[in-house]
């Protein structure tokens, strides 16, 4: 366990997060993972209890490599300090199990805001003043050298400012790279691709981010092309897995 040194005054409390997860708290998220919300004493805190690995995982998070849960904190702390918006990063738990890791719990702050997918991805007209300030969130991340793998619109909320602009919040944060000043721009590009299926949509915030970025107007084409690809790629994966599950389930129909 590891507490930010803000937070020291609830450590006995999340210490038995781990016991009272279960039974205590608003749940707020339920699926591969578990999301709850606490409030203790004056302070509210939102817990997230990741699925529990499989054994090669197991072996992996304990020996290997850092966990979901204590990346995510270390992620955290990282995001703050280079001045990007993330709920405060209050605590990381791991639970081991005969020498291997079984559940990792990440403790932050709270957030409420709203996910940008309901003004960008779920309206037939976009907000345009929020995917221009989208385009520009994601060029000072590149800047910062910060890369967000799993930036799709649910992990991404936003905040109106009194102008009509907007600002944003990172979630989800266990899954990211920091370099030295901007990663190569293919692995830039490459990023951008998860936030939305929309095409209009992607063009815009593509055209953006290059103006921000001041590169090559030809950029925007190369950009449209590395989306096509990528979503391409995701729908392949698509049919393999139902077509997979698809067998399991006639294996499984033949059994019984």
């Amino acid at each position: 366990m590891e507490v930010n040194e803000a937070y020291t005054h609830l450590r006995d409390y999340i210490a038995t997060l781990p016991s009272r997860f279960e039974h205590d708290g608003e749940t707020i998220f339920e699926g591969r993972n578990v999301i709850k919300k606490f409030q203790v004493g004056g302070d509210t805190i939102v817990v997230k209890r990741f699925r529990k690995p499989h054994l090669i995982q197991k072996i992996i998070y304990t020996f290997f490599r850092h966990g979901k849960a204590r990346r995510a904190y270390a992620n955290g702390g990282r995001l703050l300090h280079l001045g990007f918006s993330t709920p405060t990063n209050i605590a990381y738990i791991e639970t081991h199990r005969h020498g291997l890791l079984e559940y990792g719990y990440y403790i932050s702050g709270v957030d409420d805001a709203p996910p940008i997918c309901i003004k960008l991805n779920d309206q037939e007209q976009f907000d345009t003043t929020m995917a221009a300030d989208l385009a520009g969130m994601m060029a000072a991340l590149h800047k910062k050298g910060v890369l967000h793998h799993d930036l799709n619109s649910t992990n991404v909320l936003y905040h109106a400012l009194p102008d009509g602009h907007y600002t944003f919040s990172f979630i989800d944060i266990n899954r990211m790279k920091f370099c030295d000043g901007y990663p190569p721009l293919d692995e830039c590009m490459e990023n951008m691709t998860r936030f939305t299926g929309r095409m209009d949509l992607f063009e815009f915030v593509a055209r953006a981010y290059v103006n921000v970025r001041q590169l090559p107007p030809d950029m925007v084409e190369t950009l449209l092309a590395v989306k096509r690809r990528h979503d391409e790629r995701w729908v392949k994966r698509k049919r393999t897995a139902q077509r997979l599950k698809s067998v399991f389930s006639w294996h499984s129909t033949q059994r019984s």
